[in-house]
């Protein structure tokens, strides 16, 4: 009795086994047979009223680009009039009244040569090296002391920096995050642990002041300054706060000699950056140079 109870044990085992890989047979023949959607891709379009006369509303256009109200009711950017009773004149209406309140914000601070996205797959783009670069140029001049490297996190920078007009709050939306500059002294054999790390990681990190090659995620060379990284010696580094202890996996406190910390967002920097720009005339422009290259072979 024992053994046909296995018996039909193990019989039924079987069958639910057969059944599992029916199902899931059919299941996948199902879902092969289903017609499959469009493939959907995205492109970024200006928003300078080229398609629908609406362009995006600035300190300098806000009596344009929302259109008006006259005599015979709103009219549109386009030119298209609708009565002051309509849903459409209700909405813009509402819309221009509120305009004053947000004027501050898209006030105009400085214009850029161009686009530049951020991608943090990319270690060596010219959003990236900018940002770099304007924090080591900053650190420099704040802490009064030759900054030899810097350091931040692509995950900080949130938008591009756009093309023509930059307003305040394309950079308070570039840099929303509470990320605080600080100043930090280390060994080069600390130095040169930070960068290996990085090295193995696939997002490198913006950084200001070495040239870096990478092969298969093992760093290959570095250089500081023109130099090799001298073991002993001392480097100055400016970072931000959020990658002091953790954040993005680094710990730049740990390998430290000293930290200071301010009480400077890295969005005042840029900000005080491109209204610099602006009061000399200059128009805000960064390209790739090279700085980091990751291989693998």
């Amino acid at each position: 009795m024992a053994e046909n109870e296995v018996k039909n044990k193990n019989g039924n085992l079987w069958a639910i086994a057969w059944a599992l890989i029916i199902v899931g047979a059919v299941f996948a023949a199902t879902q092969a047979m289903k017609p499959k959607g469009p493939e959907i891709t995205w492109r970024r379009v200006l928003m300078d009223g080229h398609r629908t006369g609406v362009q995006s509303v600035t300190a300098e256009n806000m009596d344009t680009a929302l259109g008006s109200f006259t005599d015979e009711g709103y009219r549109t950017p386009s030119g298209v009039m609708y009565s002051d009773t309509s849903n459409m004149a209700e909405v813009a209406s509402a819309l221009i009244e509120v305009q004053p309140k947000l004027a501050p914000p898209k006030m105009v601070i400085g214009h850029s040569a161009r686009m530049m996205m951020n991608d943090r797959d990319n270690p060596d783009l010219p959003l990236g090296d900018l940002v770099a670069d304007v924090l080591r140029a900053f650190g420099t001049k704040h802490f009064k002391k030759p900054m030899d490297f810097a350091i931040t996190n692509f995950g900080g920078i949130r938008i591009p920096m756009p093309e023509g007009a930059v307003t305040i709050e394309d950079i308070s939306s570039m840099f929303p995050f509470k990320n605080y500059v600080c100043y930090v002294t280390m060994k080069g054999e600390s130095l040169t642990k930070l960068l290996e790390q990085l090295a193995g990681t696939k997002a490198f990190q913006a950084t200001s002041g070495a040239y870096v090659r990478v092969k298969n995620h093992q760093l290959d060379t570095a250089l500081v300054g023109g130099k090799p990284i001298d073991p002993k010696k001392i480097y100055n580094v400016t970072t931000i706060d959020f990658l002091l202890d953790g954040g993005d996996q680094l710990r730049i406190g740990a390998l430290a000699e000293k930290v200071v910390l301010t009480h400077v967002l890295v969005r005042d920097v840029m900000l005080q950056y491109v209204k610099s720009m602006e009061k000399a005339g200059k128009v805000i422009d960064s390209a790739s140079d090279g700085r980091v290259i990751m291989r693998e072979e």
